[in-house]
């Protein structure tokens, strides 16, 4: 058995590539000392062995929500549900997760199955199958991200309540990986769902997790702690937004538990997908000196209308008599990708792109005249500015607008609308990146501080820091 202090990451419920990335840039760094383990439901099981494929690494993976009994699918989020499953963030997710995790925490499992409808229900089984995995996970450190700050609240009360199975003294992070509005934090967010149940399900669930409570009859008893009161402790969390303080609006002010990082620029995914396999990468971007890169992000298909037809005006665009000399690299995702046809020389089209890679290329001297177009998620940003690459930014929905003003208050003018993306444009769009001096000027000036920053990895050190003393408070965060 290791000696080493494990340190478990839980980015996310659902399968959003920008919200594990970072994590694993993090792990990258700590995984000589800790040992590192994933958990979420099946479907993210793929981007960290995809990484552990391309990287050799050895990150380990537990599949929670998901139960195979005597050959039965028994999961709360089978495999395949994320691609099934297409609709705003805050639907994706079954209040049956939330009650498979509630009665994880008991110790008798004869409590366990009272108040989940007993053990031949799915919540009972996944409930059982968690609390099997985390008896033995002898966890140190627990990242949750943002949008599993409830989930994460769970564990905190398990362990604090005596009468709870998981008796390892352990501590707890976050890890958001955007950049949110100060009131918006991850108490706010745990109270949002909490709020999203009936008042006698808030009960219920509160008198479960807080007061241990398995007596069906007295579930809906008084809980004598406040929805506000119960999410609390997720204030005393320590928070890691992976970039520069730089990046964020000057008037954002956060609690001293709040910490701006490193940007975590990943390392390449594992193999692309079949579509882009047979794709000659170093010889595509070898071949043409001047392409423009566009993608729409990993959650493509939550603006999928949008996305086509910034795509379409693209691919017409490319045809105009001043874009010959372009050659059109569009990462469409591999479900857009096969809606979308072309049959012209300077396009390819395909599901999947080794993205930086490209930037990277794009970067480079003999590439002048190139640059990106970008939907304005913050981890593609990053990337682009890491690389120090001109790029554009049109919106298409979530926080991307929002983005996109964060780089205007940098000095970067660069977005612009889908409506203004016509054939007659897009060189115009282009040049006009490419030719102002003073957004470039600050481009290469934040890419610096990015830099700075990647090398000092004064996240995943304050992540060590916390995984073996249990606080921050010597930590000593110094300047990069």
């Amino acid at each position: 058995m290791s000696d080493k202090k494990k340190i478990i990451f839980w980015p996310d419920l659902y399968k959003e590539q920008g919200h594990w990335l970072p994590t694993l840039a993090w792990a990258e760094y700590l995984k000589n000392d800790y040992d590192i383990t994933y958990m979420g439901i099946a479907d993210c099981e793929e981007i960290v062995t995809k990484y552990n494929s391309k990287n050799a690494t050895n990150f380990g993976y537990e599949k929670i929500f998901y139960c195979q009994e005597d050959a039965k699918d028994c999961s709360i989020y089978p495999l395949g549900y994320t691609n099934q499953i297409v609709t705003t963030p805050g639907n994706r997710w079954k209040t049956n997760h939330i009650w498979a995790l509630a009665a994880a925490g008991f110790n008798n499992d004869d409590n366990r199955a009272k108040p989940t409808g007993g053990k031949d229900s799915v919540v009972y089984k996944n409930a059982k199958a968690i609390h099997d995995f985390w008896e033995n996970a002898s966890c140190d450190l627990l990242i949750g991200g943002f949008f599993t700050s409830l989930e994460l609240l769970f564990f905190y009360y398990f362990q604090k309540n005596e009468k709870k199975a998981f008796k390892k003294e352990m501590n707890f992070a976050i890890s958001t990986t955007y950049l949110r509005h100060p009131e918006e934090d991850p108490a706010s967010q745990a109270l949002q769902h909490l709020q999203a149940f009936g008042l006698f399900e808030q009960k219920k669930l509160l008198n479960m997790v807080y007061h241990d409570e398995s007596d069906v009859d007295k579930l809906d008893k008084d809980p004598e702690i406040t929805l506000e009161d119960f999410v609390a402790p997720l204030s005393d969390f320590h928070e890691f937004l992976p970039c520069t303080k730089t990046f964020d609006y000057a008037q954002y002010e956060h609690g001293s538990k709040v910490h701006y990082v490193e940007p975590c620029i990943t390392n390449e995914l594992g193999e692309p997908d079949e579509q882009s396999a047979k794709i000659d990468w170093d010889s595509l971007l070898a071949t043409h000196k001047r392409i423009v890169f566009v993608t729409a992000g990993s959650q493509i298909l939550d603006y999928k209308e949008k996305a086509l037809i910034l795509f379409q005006s693209i691919i017409d665009a490319m045809q105009a008599s001043d874009m010959k000399e372009y050659h059109l690299i569009l990462c469409a995702g591999g479900t857009l990708a096969q809606s979308l046809k072309s049959n012209y020389d300077n396009v390819t089209i395909c599901g999947w792109v080794p993205q930086r890679q490209i930037l990277l290329t794009l970067a480079q001297e003999d590439h002048k005249g190139s640059c990106a177009i970008i939907h304005g998620g913050l981890a593609t940003i990053k990337e682009c500015v890491n690389c120090n690459v001109p790029f554009l930014v049109l919106p298409l929905g979530k926080d991307q607008m929002d983005n996109a003003l964060r780089l205007e208050n940098c000095g970067i003018n660069n977005y612009f609308y889908i409506e203004f993306i016509k054939p007659k444009c897009l060189l115009y769009f282009i040049n006009q990146i490419l030719q102002d001096y003073v957004s470039l000027s600050n481009l290469a000036a934040l890419s610096k501080e990015f830099h700075d920053a990647e090398d000092s990895h004064i996240g995943a050190r304050a992540i060590a820091h916390l995984a073996e003393n249990g606080n921050l408070d010597d930590f000593d965060w110094g300047t990069y």
